[in-house]
């Protein structure tokens, strides 16, 4: 059966989302109201426990126990407009040199995808056991998106529903090296190390062109036939990260970032439903010969990649700080993918021909993505904080396989955000971003049988993302929240 590996691979690839890195479609990096209003440019500053996210080095600067709750809400929106172009896998143009797909098909349309509101959330707890040496603990969901087309749109053999789930737990230990020399109130220098425990989720639901197999069976004006595939499934990985933290608090800091690489097993199961109304039998029919399981186990491996960012603020201005940063992504590390379903040999209704279980592998090629942030905090009162910011992403995804399930693109992101700290106790962060993105599939993935010859979905893809962030800080220390770094101490 042709068309299943190809489900396979969806199926597999919906697995692997959570590894896609800050310039992929699902990965989030706004986990602080603080950051989202600074579009992210928090490296170099200290002043909030989600630096724990950003720079964990830098919760030396936070006395006592300080803790920050929140959540983000994300309301994506993804336009499909087609092309009118498909290519057969030898890279020919379907229908020849000057052929319309469209109308060859009758069938190319504009989709829009479907609202959902995504909320992943942060918690960030930190201690201050000795003053030359702080603790944390950071829980958050770096990915936790999807994307919902409709059951009818011109990709629904690649995907129509696809949702990712993942929890990161990061516990830290920093130190404090300028506490150690005695020398902490104007200066900064700390180093911290921590490790990474990762744990995600993913659901996928896609249609299965299964046309050549009811060739078998079927007559020519018999309805088209289509398989259905959803698949879950989940993974565990680990890793470590370590950081740097230096200032000169009357002026300038600096921060430095690294996580290393995470392995990731992941498992799953996909179930298969074959048309019953109009093939009545079919499904058993097929079961029987091995060409559709019932349901079926699957596993694959893999590689998150190592990803750094640095960071700059000049704080040299009173009431302003100005801040820059570059996260970077080794996506080198996502070459290729490899998937095992374990279904051949199995009894019916479940077993499989070997197609369907062979070792198959698809390349990807990703390259390095980075993200450059510019982020700005005006503070015209001790207790209100106004926060602007920019930031550009480059797409990592090679574009020979590109599509429509995780659509991707260079993005830009403009952000607002405003603060309010009550010294001693509390304070509340909200921030906004608006993150616009495109690109355009031109390229033979996706289904080119002579039913489905648009069933690749080329064209353009363009998202317009709403993101909303609310921050809640407590401090559980007798000198309070940490003051913001632009005011002197008399203005605390």
């Amino acid at each position: 059966m042709r068309r299943l590996p190809y489900a396979v691979t969806a199926a597999a690839l919906a697995l692997l989302a959570p590894g896609q890195g800050r310039a992929g479609g699902f990965y989030i990096y706004e986990h602080s109201a603080v950051a989202t209003g600074m579009a992210d440019a928090r490296t170099a500053l200290w002043d909030d426990p989600s630096s724990l996210f950003y720079n964990p080095a830098a919760i030396t600067e936070l006395d006592g126990f300080q803790l920050v709750l929140g959540d983000t809400l994300l309301l994506p929106e993804i336009t499909y407009t087609p092309s009118g172009v498909a290519y057969n896998p030898d890279g020919s143009r379907v229908g020849g040199a000057g052929g319309d797909i469209c109308e060859t098909a009758g069938s190319c349309h504009s989709a829009t995808s479907d609202s959902h509101v995504f909320y992943p959330a942060h918690v960030y707890f930190t201690a201050e056991i000795v003053p030359w040496l702080h603790a944390g603990l950071s829980w958050n969901n770096p990915f936790g998106l999807g994307t919902y087309w409709p059951k009818d749109w011109d990709g629904k053999f690649t995907a129509y529903q696809t949702y990712i789930e993942t929890h990161f737990i990061e516990p830290t230990l920093a130190l404090d090296i300028a506490a150690l020399l005695d020398m902490p109130d104007k200066y900064a220098l700390s180093f911290a190390v921590g490790g990474t425990y990762v744990y995600g989720k993913a659901k996928l639901t896609q249609l299965v062109d299964a046309t050549e197999v009811y060739d078998l069976f079927h007559e020519a004006d018999d309805p088209l036939p289509i398989v259905e595939m959803a698949m879950e499934g989940d993974g565990h990985g680990g890793g470590y990260q370590f950081s740097f933290f230096a200032a000169d608090k009357d002026w300038i800091s600096f921060g430095a970032s690294v996580r290393s690489n995470v392995v990731m097993d992941f498992s799953g199961t996909a179930h298969f439903t074959a048309p019953a109304a109009a093939f009545p039998g079919w499904g058993e029919i097929m079961r029987t010969l091995g060409l559709l399981p019932e349901s079926t186990p699957g596993s694959t491996t893999i590689e998150l990649p190592w990803n750094m960012n640095f960071g700059v603020a000049f704080l040299g201005l009173p009431h302003f700080t100005f801040a820059a940063d570059v996260y970077v992504a080794l996506w080198e590390s996502y070459d290729q993918l490899q998937v095992r379903f374990d279904c051949e040999g199995s009894p019916a209704p479940n077993n499989c021909g070997g197609e369907l279980n062979a070792n198959a592998i698809y390349p990807k090629k990703w390259n390095t993505g980075v993200q450059i942030a510019f982020g700005a905090e005006y503070r015209p009162i001790t207790d209100l904080a106004i926060r602007l910011g920019y930031g550009f992403v480059s797409n990592p995804a090679n574009p020979v396989y590109y599509d429509g399930m995780l659509p991707d693109g260079n993005r830009h992101l403009i952000t607002v955000g405003l603060g309010y700290r009550a010294p001693t106790l509390f304070k509340v962060d909200v921030g906004y971003m608006l993150a616009l993105w495109g690109d355009t599939k031109d390229n033979d993935v996706g289904s080119a049988s002579p039913s489905f010859t648009n069933g690749q979905a080329n064209g353009a893809y363009d998202t317009l993302t709403h993101v909303i962030a609310i921050s809640l800080g407590f401090s559980f220390d007798v000198n309070g929240m940490a003051p913001p770094p632009t005011l002197e101490p008399t203005e605390i």
